[in-house]
Parts: C-alpha cells; sequence; structure tokens
C-alpha cells in the first residue's frame, strides 16, 4: 500500500478535516518560507491538515461574553497540531523515511535583521495548504475550507518521503464568495478592502486582499491597541490608541513601540501566554477576528460579525480583569479616569 492513504488516515482517525500534500517541485519558486528544506535538510513532501476549532467558543468570545474559553480551544488546538504533526512524522520514520514536525504558530525565522516585527515563519503552513489543494485563500488571506471557512489550524509535516502531491483548488471553487466580511471585522484595517496581492507558487498563482500596513496587525491582534476606528467597539483589549494610519510608517513604528512599553506597564490580564518574539510581555487572544468570523457561509459569518459589532468596548479593572460597555459608556468612563491611569490605554 501506498504511503500517501496512509498518512490519510492516520490524521483523518485523529480530527484533521482534510488532508494535502506538496512536494519542492509544487512549492518551487515562491517565497522564503515556501521553501520545506528550511525545516529538514532532504525534505521532498510536506503534508498540511487542517484541525477545527470550537465554534460555540467562538461565538462566545466574539460577543465578549467569555475570551478563556476560545482562548483555551485557541491554544489547545495549536498545540494539538504541532503533536500532530510530530506523530505522523514518527510514523513515516517506522516507514523508512526521515521526517519533522512543526509548530503551528509561532515559530519565526531569526536569521534576518528586524524579524520581531516581520514574524516570518520558518514555513508557511498557508502555502502549502493551498499549493496542496487543502484550502484556499479567503479575501483575508487566511486559508480555509468549504464548510469550515477559516476559523480552522493548518498542520504540517515534512518528509524525504517521495509523496504523490494534491491538486490545488480550481479558481471559483474554494469556500470564498467574496463576500468581504472579514474585512469589517478587522478593527485597523490591516489590509485593504479592494486591492490584492499574490503568491506564485510552482507555476500556480493564488490571490488575496492586499496587506496596507503589518504593523496595524501587530498594534491589534498583538493587544496593544482594542478600540476599531469607528470607536464603536473593541476587540478584548482596553488599547484606545489614535494609531496612525498605514501610510506612515516610521510614525505608526513609533507609536507601536510606545503602546508596547504602556501594555507592559498595565495590570496583568488573567490567563495568556508568553510571547516568543517579544519576551517582555505577556501574549493574550484578544483579536484574530478576520479568521474566526468566517464560517463558510455568508449566514453564519454575518451573525458573526454582528455579534463583534454589538459587542461593546473593553475597558479593564485596576485588578486587571476585563469587562464590556456600551461605545458611549465605556468612552465616558474611559474619560473620568484619573490621568496617570487613562495614559496607559492611550
Amino acid at each position: 500500500m501506498s504511503l500517501e492513504p496512509l498518512i490519510e488516515e492516520f490524521l483523518l482517525e485523529r480530527g484533521a478535516l482534510k488532508v494535502g500534500i506538496a512536494t519542492t517541485e509544487t512549492m518551487a519558486g515562491g517565497p522564503p518560507s515556501a521553501d520545506i528544506t528550511y525545516r529538514m535538510e532532504g525534505a521532498r513532501s510536506a503534508v498540511s491538515f487542517a484541525l477545527p476549532l470550537d465554534r460555540d467558543r467562538i461565538r462566545a468570545f466574539l460577543a465578549k461574553e467569555d475570551r478563556f474559553g476560545h482562548e483555551e480551544d485557541n491554544i489547545g488546538t495549536n498545540l494539538r497540531s504541532k503533536d500532530l504533526s510530530w506523530e505522523l512524522a514518527e510514523m513515516l520514520k517506522k516507514e523508512g523515511h526521515a521526517a519533522k514536525g512543526t509548530a503551528a504558530n509561532m515559530k519565526y525565522r531569526q536569521d534576518e535583521e528586524g524579524w520581531q516585527l516581520a514574524l516570518h515563519p520558518d514555513i508557511s503552513h498557508r502555502y502549502i495548504a493551498v499549493r496542496s489543494g487543502l484550502g484556499s485563500y479567503g479575501w483575508s488571506g487566511n486559508v480555509g475550507i468549504k464548510d469550515y471557512g477559516t476559523a480552522i489550524i493548518l498542520g504540517t509535516t515534512v518528509t524525504d518521503a517521495e509523496l504523490h502531491p494534491t491538486e490545488p483548488i480550481p479558481e471559483g471553487e474554494g469556500f470564498c464568495d467574496n463576500c468581504k466580511l472579514c474585512y469589517k471585522s478587522c478593527a485597523l484595517g490591516m489590509f485593504d478592502n479592494k486591492k490584492q496581492t499574490s503568491v506564485t507558487l510552482g507555476g500556480v498563482t493564488f490571490t488575496h486582499a492586499a496587506r496596507r500596513e503589518q504593523l496595524l496587525c501587530d498594534f491589534t491582534c498583538g493587544g496593544f491597541n482594542g478600540l476599531a476606528r469607528s470607536g464603536k467597539w473593541s476587540t478584548w483589549s482596553p488599547g484606545r490608541f489614535n494609531v496612525p494610519g498605514p501610510d506612515d510608517h516610521e510614525e505608526l513604528l513609533k507609536e507601536f513601540f510606545r503602546a508596547v512599553e504602556l501594555y507592559n506597564r498595565r495590570p496583568p490580564m488573567p490567563g495568556g501566554f508568553m510571547h516568543v518574539a517579544l519576551e517582555n510581555y505577556r501574549q493574550h487572544m484578544t483579536c484574530g477576528n478576520c479568521q474566526i468570523v468566517c464560517w463558510g457561509n455568508r449566514e453564519d459569518t454575518r451573525e458573526n460579525v454582528r455579534l463583534l459589532h454589538s459587542s461593546g468596548c473593553i475597558m479593564q479593572k485596576p485588578d486587571g480583569e476585563l469587562y464590556a460597555l456600551a461605545p458611549d459608556e465605556a468612552e465616558a468612563e474611559f474619560y473620568a479616569m484619573e490621568p496617570e491611569r487613562r495614559a496607559l490605554y492611550c
């Protein structure tokens, strides 16, 4: 029996939603993170798989009803992805092949200047997933699959086995119907609503929304800022910065580092985990909205965005506890704070 059916059966039995296979040939010509040999010298193939996130916990997170449930599930699913990639690697070793698992997230290339801001992964799960046909790009640039959207966690195992690659999903047959509701879930508008960017892997070109400025995502998904530009809703972060637009990189960078310093002086929020790139602050699940709002159909995704936009704005008590208020109430309470405390958030 060939390896491909064994690999698929192994992963599906352990909870994977779908499996794809890419090779050095099908990944050729892509950006550095498309090079699967960076992870393992001599690698010839990469196996891609996806695990689902808990939808009930996502909705409670978006509605500001509960943060811990989704944070726990998200961290747990990322860890499960890592573990499963190594479990598959061990299976492949028993079949006589060299193989390595990968981290699902937070593993970055540190061999370039400014890597802490660029955060380029050692190997891109997204590139491998779209080229192998495991999934396709949504407008946000997150990868999703039909019936699940982008509320998934990807994983990858690399091996020297010469596996038969699976075909990418043909254009127009993916899960994304270009509703762009993901755009409405981004507090600072990191990606564009109209412009596209592309990547070519093994002669096949894939497109998604252009990034207006990566720092806007660092600012919000990093937990430093939470308030949307509209002022009508926030992420789970209590930050209320007047964040510069994407056209002034130097000013945005300056404000970003100021926000990091203030973040470290705020009362610690419950939960969270240490971020490997910025070791002096505690990372919390406060956003990720563009990924988790999309469930692969407009009805569910529209409801998710509605929950987010009507969830209010997060505030923080002196002991670190977070709570949500209606936008006007949150603004009034914020400006009623003593100046020294208010200065930690803006």
